[in-house]
């Protein structure tokens, strides 16, 4: 990417996501890639979007996985863990040879079902335990959506909800599988060389506000409720349930774009 031709009003626009969604991941666990990504994408490809985000992802989910440090919650997650390591190598792959409209329309779909559960009667909450057998499907499809879009917030974050998992606990489960499966990403990226030094040098631009917004969310994070931090993520989801929902929509043949 040639910084010279980079839009600096939309930079800032993604600066500004990045800042947002790096408030909210401190906060919870979750909120910094479906915000970013799709803003950084706004002034280049899905694909160096990705990789871009990669750095600084990795960099919030260390800092969220040191400070709460839960490792006995991971207990009953190791194949979700474990298959969405391998869905992060297979999903890198996809992502130079997938259309990502696909990729969305299964994460809007999941998330739209888990939601209207939740408002209902949760009554499928069982099926995605750590102990049921679709627990590690859902880590497989988890990772490998991480590694073609960014973004498995939408599958990650309602799977540790419906298990249970509660502010801390919520945060760092969260926070270390998105740094299992960026693990994953980025050793991939380096092998189909998708990780450049031009790239390297954008991504660590943004870690220094990445890492300040995550640190003022945990700090804001441990005066909030269990009640209001459980209404704060539902907020979230119903949020990235709308934005995918949009970019499907807005993607397709003949959509009215102002």
């Amino acid at each position: 990417m040639d910084l010279s031709l980079i839009n600096f009003g939309l930079l800032t626009a993604a600066l500004l996501a990045i800042g947002i969604g790096a408030l909210a991941k401190g906060i919870t666990g979750v909120g910094l890639p479906i915000l970013a990504v799709p803003a950084l994408a706004s002034f280049t490809s899905v694909e160096e979007a990705v990789v871009l985000m990669v750095l600084p992802a990795i960099a919030a989910n260390v800092w969220l996985v040191v400070t709460h440090r839960k490792w006995a919650v991971l207990r009953h997650h190791g194949g979700f863990l474990l298959l969405g390591l391998a869905g992060g190598v297979f999903g890198t792959w996809l992502l130079s040879i997938l259309d990502d409209r696909w990729l969305k329309l299964i994460l809007a779909v999941w998330l739209g079902v888990y939601l209207i559960q939740y408002f209902s009667v949760r009554s499928f909450d069982r099926y995605i335990s750590g102990r049921s057998a679709l627990g590690p499907l859902l880590g497989l499809a988890a990772g490998t959506i991480q590694g073609a879009s960014g973004i498995s917030a939408p599958i990650v974050a309602p799977y540790f909800h419906a298990n249970g998992l509660v502010k801390g606990a919520y945060a760092f489960a969260t926070a270390f599988t998105f740094l299992l499966f960026s693990g994953a990403q980025i050793v991939s990226m380096i092998k189909m060389n998708l990780l450049t030094g031009n790239r390297i040098a954008i991504g660590l631009m943004v870690v220094v506000p990445t890492l300040l917004f995550t640190h003022l969310g945990i700090r804001l994070g441990r005066n909030i409720s269990e009640k209001t931090f459980d209404r704060i993520l539902l907020t979230l989801f119903v949020a990235m349930e709308l934005k995918l929902v949009f970019d499907i929509v807005y993607s397709m043949p003949g959509f009215l774009r102002w």
